[in-house]
């Protein structure tokens, strides 16, 4: 594997963690999904963008977030002994983990309850309140903890996966296969369901635990060097089919209007089913078109895109409190909430950045995120 830095990744990652924010903003003006605070639920026409917006990021984006880090880790592990490599893990993962539990998420909160719902609170009780602890969005860092100490486990053993890079048909047989356990387990933990404490999303696990151990095997086996624009561009073809034309069949043709989406999130339902099937082609078709494109037309970093993918850890850390923080100043704003979305989001990404930017100039913490 070449040292050389992949600059295509670096621009990934602020595309990735652009669409969290996005995401969570999306949900917040109306979209479906759950987050700390829903000013409004959209009603139809409006619902219909917002809801593929969200499904279509949900179907790849942590997936390949898994991916790229689970990639990282493989690499960042054979250049440092397994002592530092832990003890960095642990200061990297484990310090924001735990400012988030028990700082950001009272924090969060109390810009909620304070500055939006105007009821009387202070910040001091609330970070002294067990109740209010959490690690919300930061389940992903929580998760990438856990994996870590599994990998340097499994790693004692010396095992070497040789793998080719799949096919077209491997692909989607893979997909398939994992669009089947996801079904299967949500027939009795419908999307939405998390499990207590952790917050761990087991309706979307199946996809994570696959990509990450992907993610490894990529870096073994030089997976990336065989991944071209042409590829590339055939792959997001495809998942612009499957969002533009498999979303309103999978969805509208499956009924959502009279039956609601109850029926798709879970159960034995075909509905399940058909999008647990739609969810894991377009990740997978998602996942391979963008990192194509991005390596041909994106493989270049300036002072700007650097900043930028160097903040973007900070990013994910900061941005719930951010963007309630804005929610709240613009309460006021009446508009439509697609609109409102829309002309909000913008400031949503720019803040974010900001600030993860200002905190990364902290000397300690700029070492940590």
């Amino acid at each position: 594997m070449s040292k050389a830095r992949l600059f295509y990744i670096d621009n990934l990652r602020i595309f990735l963690i652009s669409l969290v924010v996005l995401l969570h903003f999306n949900i917040t003006y109306g979209a479906p999904g759950d987050w700390y605070y829903n000013e409004s639920e959209s009603g139809i026409p409006e619902i219909i963008p917002q809801a593929m917006f969200n499904a279509t990021n949900q179907a790849f984006f942590m997936g390949m977030f898994f991916f790229i880090s689970a990639f990282f880790t493989a690499a960042s592990v054979q250049r440092k002994n397994t002592g530092k490599f832990l003890k960095d893990r642990l200061i990297r993962l484990g310090i924001p983990l735990l400012f988030f539990y028990f700082i950001l998420n009272p924090v969060s909160i109390f810009i909620l309850l304070k500055f939006i719902r105007n009821e009387e609170v202070t910040l001091i009780r609330l970070i002294a309140n067990p109740g209010a602890w959490g690690f919300g969005p930061m389940w992903f860092v929580e998760a990438l903890l856990i994996f870590t100490i599994f990998f340097l486990l499994i790693r004692q053993l010396k095992i070497k996966i040789v793998l080719k890079f799949p096919g077209t048909w491997q692909v989607i047989s893979l997909a398939v296969f994992i669009a089947i356990l996801q079904f299967t387990i949500r027939i009795w933990m419908p999307v939405g369901w998390s499990m207590p404490f952790t917050n761990f999303q087991f309706p979307h696990f199946i996809q994570y635990i696959f990509l990450m151990f992907f993610g490894v095997v990529a870096y073994e086996n030089n997976w990336l060097e065989s991944i071209n624009y042409k590829m590339g561009i055939k792959w997001f073809i495809f998942a612009q089919v499957l969002i533009f034309g498999g979303f309103p069949a999978v969805f509208i043709g499956g009924g959502v209007v009279d039956k609601g989406l109850e029926i798709f999130m879970g159960g034995l339902t075909i509905q399940n089913f058909l999008y647990a099937l739609w969810e894991q082609l377009l990740g997978f078709s998602m996942i391979l078109g963008l990192l194509g494109i991005f390596k041909k037309k994106l493989n270049r970093q300036g002072k700007v895109a650097k900043n930028l993918s160097d903040s973007a850890y900070g990013v994910y850390v900061f941005h719930t409190p951010i963007i309630i923080g804005i929610s709240a100043v613009f309460l006021g704003f009446q508009i439509n909430q697609l609109i409102k979305f829309i002309l909000l989001a913008p400031l949503a990404l720019a803040t974010c950045f900001i600030i993860a930017w200002l905190v990364k100039q902290i000397p300690v913490v700029g070492k940590i995120l």
